[in-house]
């Protein structure tokens, strides 16, 4: 089950987001779901070679360098108390000219009732900029993800990738480095 959603944010930071914008929450950093007696941090983590969205056992702070400023602070999203069903992730070319391979751009956390999408988006001046991007949109609307062609809705228009296992995924890696 679902316990606490955990941001980290300056007190300052209006509305759960660090970014205004019309589409969800825009953070400069991960985010912790508790769930039963385990922490997961999620977060961009722009690493070489790894790049777009993790998923690390353990506590943000561990993983993320969190400002002095920022707190710990609760998020009531509608998932907390229930169950995780599934969890997806969609996946990206990297960008980069002579790069190969695939990245995270997606994770979409499934309950019987409700979703949370987290996305590397970055939102600047209230718009959606860019897919490839250090800061992390939250999204908890299934409307505001076809909008946008997030996850199952980017398969098609959006260059979004969703592979059944591993070695789907590692057998079409393959077929770039060759």
């Amino acid at each position: 089950m679902i316990e606490p959603i955990i941001f980290y944010l300056e007190p300052t930071a209006i509305e759960f987001t660090e970014q205004l914008n019309t589409f969800g929450k825009s953070l400069f950093n991960g985010i912790e779901i508790k769930v039963g007696n385990t922490y997961l941090s999620i977060g961009c983590r722009f690493i070489d070679p790894y790049y777009g969205l993790a998923i690390s056992e353990g506590r943000l702070p561990e993983f993320e360098y969190i400002k002095e400023e920022k707190s710990p602070t609760l998020f009531n999203s509608n998932i907390i108390g229930q169950t995780i069903k599934s969890v997806d992730i969609y996946w990206m070319k990297i960008p980069w000219s002579g790069a190969v391979g695939f990245y995270p751009q997606e994770f979409v956390i499934r309950t019987d009732k409700d979703l949370l999408l987290l996305s590397s988006f970055e939102v600047n001046g209230g718009e959606v900029n860019t897919t490839f991007t250090d800061e992390m949109l939250v999204i908890e609307d299934e409307v505001v993800a076809k909008q946008l062609k997030l996850g199952e809705y980017g398969i098609e228009n959006n260059k979004r990738e969703w592979f059944k296992n591993f070695d789907e995924l590692y057998e079409t890696d393959n077929r770039y480095w060759l």
